[in-house]
C-alpha cells in the first residue's frame, strides 16, 4: 500500500485519534447536552401541565362567576317583584285610607250643611214669629 501512497501506520493512528476524540466528545459534550435537553423537556412539560391546570381553573372560575352573576340577577328580579308587590299593597292601603278620609270629610261636610240649613230654617222661623 505504500506504493499507492497510503501509510497504514498513519491511518491506524488517525483511527485511534478519531476513536479517542469520539469517546472524549461523548463523555464531555454529548451526555451533558442530552441531560440539559432532558431537563428542559421536563421543564416544558411541567409548564405545559401548569398551563393546562391554570386554564382549567380559569374556566371553572369563569363558570362560577357566570353562575353567581345569574343568581344575583335572579335575586335582583325577585327583590324587584317583591318590592313592586309591597308597593302595590301599600298603594292600595293609602288609597283606601284616603277614600275613607274623603268619605268622612264628605259626611262631616254634609252634616255641617244640614245643621247650617236647619239653623237657617230655625233662624228664619224665629224671625217670622217675632
Amino acid at each position: 500500500m505504500e506504493k499507492l501512497g497510503i501509510d497504514t501506520k498513519l491511518i491506524l493512528v488517525q483511527i485511534i485519534n478519531f476513536g479517542l476524540l469520539f469517546y472524549i466528545l461523548k463523555k464531555v459534550l454529548y451526555k451533558p447536552v442530552l441531560e440539559i435537553i432532558a431537563k428542559r423537556r421536563q421543564e416544558i412539560e411541567s409548564i405545559s401541565r401548569e398551563k393546562e391546570n391554570l386554564e382549567k381553573t380559569k374556566k371553572e372560575l369563569t363558570e362560577e362567576q357566570k353562575r353567581v352573576l345569574s343568581e344575583a340577577q335572579k335575586d335582583k328580579k325577585d327583590l324587584i317583584l317583591a318590592a313592586r308587590r309591597e308597593m302595590e299593597v301599600e298603594r292600595k292601603k293609602i288609597i283606601e285610607k284616603a277614600n275613607l278620609e274623603a268619605r268622612e270629610i264628605l259626611q262631616g261636610t254634609k252634616r255641617q250643611i244640614e245643621r247650617d240649613a236647619l239653623k237657617k230654617l230655625e233662624n228664619h222661623g224665629q224671625k217670622k214669629s217675632k
